[in-house]
């Protein structure tokens, strides 16, 4: 029977660390989270620049978003495994840390494509361990009831890095050159590494031994796929992942063309939605925690249930809608569809062995990329062929259906109460 954190909980005996310990470790977590954003995300706002210096086509250019996910996918998973064995402190510090001199020497040497490639997905699979790392950092400090909120503020560091990186690095490429705006990148994750090894320290007593010998890979990976609770929260988080990445990929050419909004305009709209998703991931995982103690997998449930609901009035939308008729169908989208992300998160790394915490989140968040990179394709695909509607309703029907065992069983809690 898997080892989860339920089992291991009542054997945790230590007081509960302080009100400032617990500030410092979420206030750590989140600019942490926050550099990591800026570096990785900050690759999609470089690709134009990246297209106009070596002359290439869309496609070409888009390769470097797929070499930077490739680079997580095959990296995610063993430092998941590495975070386990040696702790978050020291794993997430020094692939930032890589990650900041890699970035700094590889601008400076760049001088081909191909040597951007091999850049974007070196800093990839060094930044796989970011996610992996900060989970489990908040499992080590917060208590199971009052985890929901660091979680959601964590995660929303994301959109937040995001923003930044969108608002500093054109125009430090603009002014200055792309080699400058991705020094700065290194520069930035050069920091975190250090910020992390600096302030944050892994918990005593917490029942979390990093020096425990791990899971091997295959056995992990079965034990998990024998828990029904672990595979309904995996699947759920497939569909969301396919639904969330297709919908940010494909809305503004839907709103643009499907809606003869425009490309302004439907940017604008995106760019609000975006904005409700950070409100989503803070507030979403709070009111769980405060209302339903205890029930994090029905939660979710309901909102993958509320994010398709938007989505069935967005694509009824008519054509050119008023803002009075779009926006609270945009924000219902931003706020489910967005925020639906620290719940997950955190039934699966609560689902996980004890001594594979890490490891489990590494196993989630690979499959969710692997759907992240083929959900818009495939969406893509039935528009050519079919239109958005078929589309959408392709994208739709799987969140529905792995959203309602979710709704309708008692799942047990992924942990009990501290």
């Amino acid at each position: 029977m898997m080892q989860t954190a339920t089992t291991t909980a009542n054997q945790v005996r230590d007081e509960a660390p302080g009100g400032a310990a617990l500030s410092t470790v979420l206030a750590v977590a989140v600019t942490v989270q926050t550099a990591g954003s800026f570096v990785s995300q900050g690759v999609y706002t470089l690709v134009p620049f990246w297209r106009d210096t070596f002359d290439l086509s869309q496609s070409s250019a888009a390769l470097a978003v797929t070499a930077m996910n490739g680079g997580q996918i095959l990296s995610m998973m063993a430092l998941g495994r590495a975070i386990d064995r040696y702790g978050e402190r020291s794993v997430v510090s020094l692939t930032l840390l890589a990650i900041g001199i890699s970035l700094i020497t590889g601008a400076l040497v760049a001088s081909s494509y191909v040597a951007v490639l091999a850049l974007v997905t070196l800093l990839g699979a060094l930044y796989a361990s970011v996610q992996p790392g900060g989970a489990r950092a908040i499992l080590r400090w917060f208590p199971p009831g009052k985890r929901g909120l660091p979680t959601g503020l964590r995660q929303a560091a994301v959109p937040l890095g995001t923003a930044i990186a969108a608002f500093c690095l054109p125009l430090l490429a603009t002014l200055y050159g792309w080699p400058v705006a991705v020094m700065a990148q290194g520069g930035i994750a050069a920091a975190g590494g250090v910020l992390f090894w600096a302030l944050y320290r892994e918990r005593e007593g917490d029942g979390l031994t990093s020096a425990a010998r791990p899971i091997p890979l295959a056995a992990l990976i079965r034990q998990l796929l024998r828990e029904k609770s672990f595979c309904r929260v995996l699947a759920a988080g497939i569909a969301m992942s396919a639904f969330q990445f297709t919908f940010t990929a494909h809305a503004i050419s839907f709103m643009a063309d499907g809606l003869g909004l425009g490309l302004v305009s439907a940017a604008s709209f995106f760019a609000a939605t975006q904005i409700i998703g950070i409100l989503g991931r803070v507030l979403a995982p709070w009111l769980s925690d405060r209302f339903w103690p205890g029930q994090r997998a029905r939660s979710l449930g309901v909102l993958m249930i509320a994010a398709a609901a938007a989505a069935v009035f967005f694509l009824a939308l008519p054509t050119a809608p008023s803002a009075w008729t779009l926006v609270p169908v945009l924000a219902a989208i931003g706020f489910f569809g967005i925020g639906w992300y620290p719940l997950f998160l955190l039934e699966i790394a609560e689902r996980a062995p004890r001594t594979a915490i890490a490891a489990t989140i590494g196993f989630a968040s690979t499959i969710g990329l692997l759907a992240m990179s083929l959900g818009p394709y495939f969406f893509g695909l039935v528009v050519d062929f079919s239109g958005y509607v078929p589309a959408w309703i392709a994208l739709i029907v799987p969140v529905v259906l792995t959203a309602l065992p979710l709704c309708t069983s008692n799942l047990r809690p992924a942990c009990a109460p501290s």
